[in-house]
């Protein structure tokens, strides 16, 4: 890496979309950083231009900059890269050659988008760039490190971890001066991928959440609605696993069970979903609530007998981490049903902290049900572990001073 290298500045934060409803833990970090007195700045490269948000986007002090766009953008951009190229020619050309010999058309998108990020790393005096997601926004940060002379890190999720070619992802983890990961399971990949000694800089650091505002509502088990409510929240996409929670609803149903679903959320799955509910006969049953914030979502848990989470791997390798949503049930008591996959086993401890079953497998996702609808002490028994659980583990406050401490480590 050539260039002076910032000695004090602020904290770079790269999002690809932001803000995003279903990716509350880095609206989360970046609040708990900034009452922790870090100074940020905070880019995006798209806009998700989603028509419902969090009400807490409102509370970050640091404004949002979107990458440019259009026409214009790219003038915009194509000006920082002639700067750049005049300012230090050896680390644009060298970083330039990098991008080339990826042979892949996304890098060059990626070296493009890097060079208007790296303008404005320079300009602001930044200490360190930090990404969110081990796919393109890593790549940028890589491109846009070499370029300005900082130093980059970046988390690394799940589906970017799982769906990058081996290689690339290899060259990243050995390139950046951090990398973060919200799981075990997903270190101990990423530490093999990297091997020595790189896999000394991977630091898992989970999700955490507010205490102050998911907390136990200090129900026992039973004291719920009537007929008692499923609850799943998450994305409509196949790896969340809802056609395996429709189809355990329709089982519930033919044992004359009486209860109800609600499945918040919204994406590519929804009109298959509709279907499968139409075709089960479960239209007065299961109901689609559609996307809501996080301030919406307390009630809901409030009133829940369980939380339902099916996880499946899909094909191409794409899961989950550790899901936020099971992580805020469990603080507010509510016991939870989930799959024995990626880092969920972290968090959901069978038998102690709540109830696993293998993905798949409606059958046993139905009889899980029923054992804790019929057995409110043991319902209850978990939900207080795991209340007790993800009070050791899932902090909001505590995790994110750890990550604190690494990115000024980098700045310094």
């Amino acid at each position: 890496m050539t260039g002076t290298r910032p000695t004090s500045g602020p904290i770079t934060f790269l999002l690809k979309r932001f803000p995003r409803l279903s990716e509350t833990f880095i609206l989360n970090e970046l609040l708990a950083l900034e009452r922790q007195g870090v100074q940020l700045r905070i880019y995006s490269i798209l806009d998700p231009e989603e028509k419902v948000v969090h009400a807490d986007v409102a509370r970050l002090r640091t404004r949002v900059e979107y990458f440019p766009h259009g026409l214009t953008g790219a003038w915009g951009i194509a000006r920082a890269h002639f700067s750049l190229l005049v300012a230090t020619p050896r680390s644009y050309l060298r970083t330039l050659g990098e991008a080339v010999s990826r042979r892949r058309r996304t890098a060059i998108k990626h070296f493009f988008r890097a060079g208007w990020l790296a303008a404005q790393l320079r300009h602001a005096g930044a200490a360190h760039l930090h990404a969110h997601f081990a796919h393109g926004p890593a790549s940028v940060a890589q491109f846009a490190s070499s370029l300005a002379g900082v130093p980059f890190s970046f988390t690394a999720h799940a589906k970017d971890i799982y769906t990058s070619p081996p290689e690339l992802l290899q060259a990243k983890l050995r390139a950046a001066q951090f990398v973060v990961t919200c799981t075990e399971y997903n270190a101990s990949h990423l530490a093999g991928l990297a091997g020595e000694p790189w896999a000394r800089r991977i630091h898992r650091i989970y999700h955490g959440i507010d205490f102050d505002r998911f907390r136990s509502n200090g129900k026992t088990s039973g004291q719920h609605a009537s007929p008692p409510v499923l609850l799943s929240i998450g994305r409509f996409v196949e790896k969340k696993g809802f056609l395996y929670l429709i189809e355990a609803a329709r089982i519930l149903a033919a044992h004359g069970r009486s209860f109800q679903v609600r499945l918040v959320g919204g994406g590519e799955q929804r009109r298959a979903l509709e279907a499968q509910i139409a075709r089960a006969g479960l239209q007065r049953t299961v109901e689609l609530c559609g996307p809501l914030p996080q301030e919406k979502l307390l009630a809901l848990y409030e009133n829940a007998a369980v939380c339902v989470l099916p996880c499946v791997v899909t094909d191409n390798g794409d899961r989950d981490g550790i899901p936020n949503v099971l992580v805020e049930a469990m603080r507010m008591g509510v016991p939870v049903v989930s799959t024995a996959i990626s880092g969920i086993p972290e968090l959901v401890i069978d038998g102690q902290t709540g109830v696993l079953v293998p993905p798949r497998d409606p059958q046993a996702l139905a009889a899980a049900i029923i054992a804790l609808l019929d057995d409110p002490e043991r319902a209850h028994r978990l939900a207080v572990q795991a209340a007790r659980h993800v009070a050791e583990r899932f902090d909001l406050h505590r995790n994110a001073e750890r990550l604190r401490q690494l990115l000024e480590a980098g700045a310094a």
